[in-house]
């Protein structure tokens, strides 16, 4: 009966989202394990379940203010947080949804429609190239039913169950669209995810949580193989935020066209979320780049990644690594760690981290700070998914520089004992020298003297030992207190402002001073800090 349940209404929305999140959590895993194509993420149900989660922590967070100011808060928190193709998609229908709640008191049929009607548009609108047998099939399948409820004089509880009964029959013919999926004997993951929210929606205003159909496990084992091995013409998944303004999402988009597939790129007051399944990482970051800002950029290989999702029963322990730098953040990924970005000036919040460690599969999780003033928030992350789920959190404090954090990673082994993994890591984290050559951001004085804005800094062990006018001198007072001679390994990560020849010339300084060592040179591409050196 409806009066067992509750309106739909912006007083209602953080109960709205929390059921939301509680229905896709509980999904997740079979969301997860069902094969989305054309677009072969893993995740699909970790990352819708990630998406609403962001909007919800945006809106807790949020100060006190009108409802229209709250919406913008939850909009942006959907934007900043969406996971994935699915996710970004998902983003749309949260942003369609608020918006329309917004001003009104108690929602009927008809504003329930518009909202559906408005989510289909903005869903389709994000897509380079919308493609049927997805979740955008199950959206243009609930904005005509919602309507037409709506035209039939329905009131919104049987526009919801209408809309609800529509949506599980879309999916179910998504086989019908995409040969993949009818070959792989799985319906379109977003599709059923997207089901799964209408249905916690229609249990908000009745009390009842309707049936939704339960995709077995097994459908994973009924893959292609061709999805599972990286023989992909787009292999890697690049994601990250824009600063721009909203009227660039379209060039972003167009832009992306060429290199890639699933092109997904959404707007939300100043903030974009790109999206792309490309060949070419690095042009497929410089076309934002072309118009804001770039952040939390990630890359995933989509075969290692299914690859890795079949082999999660035999992981014992997992990483979570706060780094920055494409390169640097690609390294990491490769060995199968969750990678959070962040560096001095844009540390990753304690949400970050905690969704960072749900998308791991492991029981116990290492998390690698990277950066001294990032301890903090990972202690609480870790506090909250132990309080939450129960899952064994570490917090290696020893790993708070990009060179310890490589350094840990490199002995990490995820079938390994728990406990000693742990200790191997933390040892290796703690062996590591480190030093940093980064720019003054303003004037000020130091305890070595004063320095200009704009002056190479040359730090080792976080305490600036000298203030040089070339970034090559301050390089050398790094390498010169961390003792090159006695080095057998060194790491140098250089940054995304080095220009060739100035990297040339850093290399050749290695090699001078540390001339039995092993070099190793990473393009790290990381901001603000010019070099990173690590020593062991």
């Amino acid at each position: 009966m409806q009066t067992a349940g509750a309106p739909l209404s912006v007083r209602e929305l953080p109960a709205l989202l929390e059921r939301v999140h509680s229905a896709l959590t509980e999904r997740r895993d079979v969301l997860d394990d069902l094969n989305v194509f054309p677009v072969p993420d893993g995740d699909t149900g970790t990352n819708m379940a990630l998406t609403v989660r962001s909007s919800l922590t945006a809106l807790r967070e949020a100060q006190p203010g009108s409802g229209a100011h709250l919406s913008r808060e939850v909009i942006r928190g959907a934007v900043r947080g969406a996971r994935g193709n699915s996710g970004v998609i998902l983003s749309q229908v949260i942003r369609a949804v608020v918006e329309e709640l917004t001003g009104h008191h108690e929602i009927d049929a008809a504003t329930y429609a518009r909202a559906l009607e408005r989510a289909r548009r903005l869903a389709y609108e994000a897509v380079a190239e919308p493609v049927e047998g997805t979740i955008l099939t199950a959206l243009g399948a609930a904005a005509a039913t919602a309507r037409q409820a709506v035209d039939d004089g329905h009131d919104l509880v049987e526009a919801s169950a209408r809309t609800c009964e529509a949506v599980a029959a879309a999916v179910e013919r998504t086989p019908e669209l995409l040969a993949v999926l009818r070959e792989a004997g799985v319906v379109d993951a977003g599709a059923r995810g997207f089901e799964v929210v209408l249905a916690a929606v229609h249990g908000h205003l009745t009390g009842e949580a309707p049936p939704v159909h339960r995709d077995s496990p097994r459908h994973a084992e009924r893959r292609p193989e061709a999805g599972c091995h990286g023989s992909l013409a787009h292999p890697y998944e690049v994601q990250y935020l824009l600063d721009a303004p909203d009227e660039h999402a379209a060039a972003v988009r167009d832009g992306l066209e060429s290199l890639g597939d699933s092109v997904v790129v959404v707007a939300a007051g100043g903030l974009l979320n790109v999206h792309v399944h490309t060949a070419h990482i690095g042009p497929a970051i410089e076309v934002g780049l072309g118009h804001g800002q770039a952040s939390n950029i990630q890359v995933v290989h989509l075969g290692e990644q299914m690859s890795h999702r079949a082999a999660a029963s035999h992981v014992n322990v997992a990483a979570v690594a706060v780094l920055s730098g494409v390169g640097v953040m690609a390294l990491a990924q490769a060995l199968h760690v969750e990678v959070v970005d962040g560096a001095a000036g844009r540390l990753p919040s304690v949400a970050d981290l905690v969704e960072a460690v749900q998308r791991t599969s492991a029981h116990e999780v290492m998390i690698l700070p990277g950066h001294r003033n990032a301890v903090a928030a990972a202690v609480q992350a870790a506090e909250i998914v132990e309080s939450d789920v129960g899952r064994q959190v570490y917090v290696i404090e020893a790993a708070s520089t990009p060179p310890a954090v490589l350094a840990a990673l490199a002995v990490l082994d995820p079938e390994g004992d728990p406990g000693t993994v742990r200790s191997e890591v933390t040892d290796a984290a703690s062996a590591v020298r480190v030093g940093e050559v980064v720019a003054a951001t303003r004037d000020a004085d130091t305890p070595i003297g004063v320095v200009r804005a704009g002056q190479p800094l040359a730090l080792v062990a976080g305490e600036v030992v000298a203030i040089e006018d070339e970034p090559t001198e301050a390089l050398r007072k790094v390498v010169t207190r961390l003792e090159l001679a006695q080095a057998e390994i060194v790491t140098l990560l250089v940054g995304d402002a080095v220009t060739e020849a100035e990297r040339n010339s850093a290399v050749a300084l290695l090699e001078e001073l540390a001339p039995d060592a092993d070099l190793e040179v990473v393009e790290g591409g990381q901001r603000p800090s010019r070099y990173w050196v690590g020593v062991e």
